[in-house]
């Protein structure tokens, strides 16, 4: 799989050095898309991989794309695949995904 996940819009926050939070961000990404490889498989790797990533993320003040938050819950740490583990339905002028492995809700506006 491509490097899916790699994206300028990514913010980094000053209290380490950059370089730091560069090879975070790389390892971060090779993490998002390992945890998309091995869903299909091994679940509970992924979400080990997801739970790595989002310690990184918090360790070296690195914060995830509006693409990358989508991708797992923030209750249990899933992985989230439309379909086998999660639903999304548009409700209101929202997005809303729902986990089914916790019950956890996530609702994004967005414009119609």
């Amino acid at each position: 799989m491509e490097n899916l996940f790699i994206s300028s819009k990514h913010t980094i926050i000053m209290n380490k050095p950059v370089s730091h939070q560069r090879v975070a961000l790389q390892r971060i990404n090779e993490l998002l898309v390992q945890a998309s490889d091995a869903f299909s498989e091994h679940p509970d790797i992924s979400r080990r991989y997801v739970l790595i990533a989002r310690k990184m993320a918090m360790k070296y003040k690195v914060r995830f794309t509006k693409d990358q938050k989508r991708l797992f819950c923030k209750k249990c740490n899933a992985y989230l695949q439309q379909g086998n583990n999660c639903s999304v339905r548009l409700e209101h002028g929202r997005i809303v995904i729902t986990c089914k492995e916790c019950g956890s809700i996530r609702r994004i506006i967005y414009k119609k």
